[in-house]
């Protein structure tokens, strides 16, 4: 029997409205885990060369890990690749989603769902368990987000069902439109608004009641329990609680957070101020420690949650001081279902006279005398998006010497990438041979991915080890592997994804992985099992 992983993959028809599953062997499980890797080896089996991504053929791919659903810390997110919208020649994209939507997947028993097909008129997927159902959408189409969330909870009778959908922005089929479940995590950098608006999905709705079923139970609470203690007791953590995923900026972007006195102007310091007097509370992804989201109290009405480097990019990194207008954005986004990231790039260029996006003179002439950068932008924005215009176009951002993109700092805009594709509808003749620059970065994003880890916390904050992951797999799974083994499975996922994307590799180190210390949970675990601490102690406390 399958332990950790479900083996099984959820094939969806919406052209045909038909659903059936199929066994993932074991030994494809061992290869590539879940995630990413699972949704490029099914993209690589399948597609020689990109399609469309309009085309009804053109496949969403959500895939999930081992260890999702279980109480892995920060193991609540979810992989998503197809072939996106956000250039104008086909090409293969993936995205990481934080959030709930992942374990539910999981718990109605499959480790993969692909979509494919176009519906012939507006509907939502009901998969309830293993049993999925097409429903009518017609009477969402047009409404935003949070009243699509709750009409679906509210049919189905249960408000903790997970449901992803998308907003009008998707349903126009605007390049940028992204798709959020729990009224604030999302899918961005990938165009999956549109992907779910030109096959007329609505939503996906889901419930799932299974458990993972695990190689040996006591031995892995105990994992994750001693795991918990550690990262909580990090002090990178207390940052993180402070201000959220916004302390994660780096370099200059980082200068304008609330804990830092080193402020660029005034100006910053009462756009964080403005901010935080509207946030309330903490939230997070299933089974995370971190909570680096926080919720929106504004104007007496809870706004779902918001996370701060998504406010940073619709403030301060676009020339927009004033918090409020800040939190105008971000819900503009949210109700209809924009990347905030790549909403944020376009208006930062716009209002620099970079590019004019869809605007045409007059809608420029219109906002020339308004003096606020914040309500210059949003009523830019709401122009834009009203107008039902879909080509948006933008400079593809400067190279270095060697080819490789430039660093962030270069655009004063920056733009956010994902699998080194620049993630915005710009104008670029196909590469033959674009180059791909692995990185250890690159690395330990792609080893979170597969496992669904929080690259924030495996990368960037550094929480968690190589080997606390290799201890958790064998825990849950029972699959004894090694540093080099993992090192082994990132390569050839490098490799069919360049495939995908065209790309030649060219490797900074082939052993990035190898050089990263080994963590100490099965020492922690060995004495504490010598002091008897049980399991039922530190679970209570």
């Amino acid at each position: 029997m399958i332990k950790g992983w479900t083996g099984k993959r959820l094939r969806i028809d919406l052209s045909l409205q038909k659903a059936w599953t199929e066994d993932i062997i074991l030994e494809d499980l061992r290869q590539w885990f879940g995630g990413r890797g699972l949704n490029a080896s099914f993209f690589s089996q399948h597609f020689q060369t990109p399609i469309s991504p309009s085309s009804p053929d053109n496949p969403i791919a959500f895939a999930v890990g081992p260890l999702t659903g279980t109480l892995a810390p920060s193991s609540g997110w979810t992989s998503i690749a197809s072939f996106s919208p956000l250039s104008d020649f086909p090409v293969y994209g993936f995205t990481r989603m934080p959030g709930h939507f992942g374990a539910s997947l999981k718990a109605a028993g499959f480790d993969q769902c692909i979509l494919q097909g176009k519906a012939d008129r507006p509907v939502y997927l009901w998969i309830d368990g293993g049993e999925v159902k097409f429903e009518k959408a017609d009477h969402l189409w047009g409404k935003e987000t949070t009243e699509t969330t709750v009409a679906v909870q509210e049919e189905k009778g249960d408000r903790s069902i997970e449901v992803l959908c998308i907003g009008p922005a998707g349903e126009g089929q605007i390049p940028f439109a992204n798709v959020i479940h729990r009224l604030s995590w999302t899918g961005d950098r990938l165009g999956l608004g549109y992907l779910f608006g030109v096959k007329q999905l609505k939503a996906i709705a889901i419930r799932g009641k299974k458990p993972v079923t695990l190689q040996d139970p006591k031995q892995f609470l105990n994992l994750c329990l001693t795991l918990k203690d550690q990262i909580q007791k990090r002090q990178k953590m207390v940052r993180v609680k402070e201000e959220g995923a916004l302390s994660l900026l780096a370099g200059d972007e980082r200068k304008g957070t609330r804990s830092s006195n080193q402020w660029v102007s005034g100006s910053e310091k009462q756009w964080a101020t403005s901010l935080w007097a509207n946030l309330s509370g903490w939230e997070s992804c299933f089974s995370c420690p971190v909570h680096c989201g926080r919720n929106i109290q504004h104007q007496e009405k809870c706004l779902g949650g918001i996370h701060l480097e998504k406010a940073w990019y619709l403030g301060p990194q676009i020339g927009v001081y004033n918090g409020e207008w800040t939190l105008r954005l971000h819900r503009f986004c949210q109700a209809q279902g924009l990347d905030p990231f790549l909403t944020a790039s376009l208006l930062g260029r716009i209002m620099e006279g970079v590019e004019t996006g869809t605007l045409s003179e007059e809608d420029l002439r219109h906002t020339e005398d308004v003096e606020d950068q914040g309500e210059k932008a949003f009523a830019l924005l709401r122009r834009m998006i009203n107008g039902g215009k879909k080509e948006f176009h933008l400079s593809a951002p400067p190279l270095s010497e060697n080819g490789a993109p430039r660093a962030k700092s270069v655009d004063p805009y920056p733009t956010p990438m994902w699998g080194d594709i620049p993630a915005t509808r710009w104008r670029i003749p196909p590469q033959p041979e674009a180059v791909e620059y692995c990185s250890r970065d690159e690395d330990l994003d792609i080893l979170a991915d597969i496992v669904s880890f929080c690259m924030i916390v495996v990368n960037r904050l550094n929480l968690m080890t190589v080997s606390n992951i290799i201890d958790l797999i064998n825990g849950a799974t029972g699959h004894a592997l090694t540093i080099e083994d993992l090192q082994e499975t990132i390569s050839n996922i490098r490799q069919m994804e360049s495939r995908l994307q065209n790309k030649k590799l060219h490797w900074n180190d082939q052993s990035t992985l190898l050089h990263l210390g080994k963590g100490q949970i099965s020492q922690i675990l060995r004495k504490e099992e010598g002091r008897n601490v049980s399991i039922s102690n530190r679970t209570a406390s």
